[in-house]
């Protein structure tokens, strides 16, 4: 029972952050929850090889996280980490323990200090150190280890540090026991968090295990997985709900918008594939009263464009490829078509609607044949236009197309007026690089 009642406190914390901090709301409500024992406190982890989930220790939250405002925080923190990037830079850093530390001091920047329980790691507990506010994980790895190797020689670390074997003063070496009290000495405090005994930094270790066991493929996946929560979580909260974010958080966000732009003009593009549309449909509107009989709500008619989008999944288009499809589909379905998605090689291998969302993988990567989805349009789905994102390899298709088609060639794919690209039926658009 306390684990449901765990999960509802999760979701109590999730309502208070959409009120206060929108995008770290929408943020939460793309992972996964759960409670699990085997974890030490509270942390992000792994679930499978591209999702990420949000794992609670129950002891650790009714008897460490009492205060709601301390849930609050430290949700909040590891949401950090993962819009950050952090889960994802680990294998980056060749001291485990140094990249820990500097991932803690980034994401602690950003959330109120009274959120924070006793025993988070504080920039201001650095002081000696002189580092920077604002600055990303690499730039306080980059100043950590110089300090932890300065000590290590027996030098000073960090001005104002005593010398000596450890570089600490017999005086700062008392008030250092303060874990980051002011007075305490920036060197005890890295030496302590450098010990290894640190509950709250060893919530990081499972992402170096887990992240060394990932393929490529699935580290792909991940980094996909990752950027689709923090672009759906932007969209949502737009530009003005950005704003108070980190300045490293919001330039990636530019860096995803940018990718998740349109190559086309998408509506000029629809008109031209669903101008001999005839599906319409009624909807109720209360701004424009019926001329008949003068009353509201009236009616408008409008209408709906069809479209059959086949996505080449064949093993000459790169998973990056198949990423920027799915971005260009998100924005026809956003203009207001539907859309019926195929996924294909040599045959068609999986069709669903699509509803916003990239799938979580595609199936194919065998040969690529033209001819399936045109022949599947013809005989079963007969949409208002097709559109087919390839990379153009593969021969011309013996099915003859009822429907218009717009081919959607790949950067690095077929090359323009090539005899291929002359002979496929329809329009054929290059996209742009992204």
């Amino acid at each position: 029972m306390s684990h449901g009642r765990i999960l509802q406190e999760v979701t109590s914390t999730t309502i208070e952050l959409l009120l206060q901090e929108p995008f770290f709301g929408h943020f939460l409500t793309g992972l996964i929850k759960e409670v699990n024992q085997e974890v030490p406190t509270l942390g992000v982890r792994l679930a499978g090889p591209d999702a990420v989930q949000l794992s609670i220790n129950p002891e650790f939250w009714d008897n460490e996280l009492k205060e709601k405002h301390h849930r609050y925080g430290v949700i909040k923190h590891e949401i950090l980490h993962i819009a950050l990037r952090h889960i994802l830079m680990v294998d980056k850093f060749a001291h485990k323990q140094i990249f820990n530390i500097a991932a803690d001091i980034v994401v602690n920047q950003y959330v109120d200090r009274r959120q924070l329980p006793e025993g988070a790691v504080l920039l201001e507990q650095f002081r000696d150190f002189k580092m920077e506010p604002g600055q990303d994980v690499g730039y306080y790895y980059k100043r950590l280890l110089e300090e932890h190797r300065k000590a290590d020689r027996g030098g000073q670390a960090g001005e104002g540090a005593g010398s000596g074997g450890s570089g600490l003063s017999q005086l700062e070496e008392l008030l250092g026991k303060g874990r980051g009290m002011p007075g305490g000495s920036s060197a005890q405090r890295l030496k302590e968090l450098l010990s290894g005994e640190d509950q709250w930094l060893k919530r990081h270790d499972e992402w170096h295990r887990q992240m060394a066991n990932l393929s490529a493929a699935e580290r792909s996946n991940l980094e996909q997985r990752i950027d689709s929560i923090i672009h759906t979580a932007s969209e949502r909260v737009g530009e003005r709900g950005i704003g108070d974010l980190p300045g490293e958080l919001k330039s990636y966000l530019k860096t995803l918008e940018e990718r998740h732009k349109p190559s086309l003009d998408w509506r000029r593009a629809l008109r031209l594939f669903a101008s001999s549309s005839n599906r319409t449909y009624l909807k109720n509107t209360i701004r424009r009263p019926s001329k008949r009989y003068g009353t509201t709500p009236g009616i408008k008619i409008r209408r709906k464009q069809r479209l059959l989008v086949a996505v080449d999944t064949s093993g000459s288009v790169s998973d990056p490829e198949v990423q920027r499809f799915f971005s260009e589909i998100y924005q026809i379905w956003r203009h207001g078509a539907e859309v019926l998605v195929v996924e294909c090689d040599t045959a068609i291998k999986r069709q669903y609607p699509y509803r916003g969302h990239a799938p979580e993988f595609v199936m194919g990567r065998g040969g690529t044949d033209f001819n399936a989805p045109l022949e599947f349009a013809n005989q079963h789905y007969h949409p208002d236009g097709i559109v087919y994102f390839t990379d153009g390899y593969a021969a011309v298709p013996r099915v003859e197309s009822r429907y218009p088609v717009m081919w959607l060639i790949t950067p690095n794919g077929l090359q323009e007026h090539s005899g291929i690209w002359d002979e496929l039926p329809g329009r054929k658009v290059k996209m742009l690089q992204g």
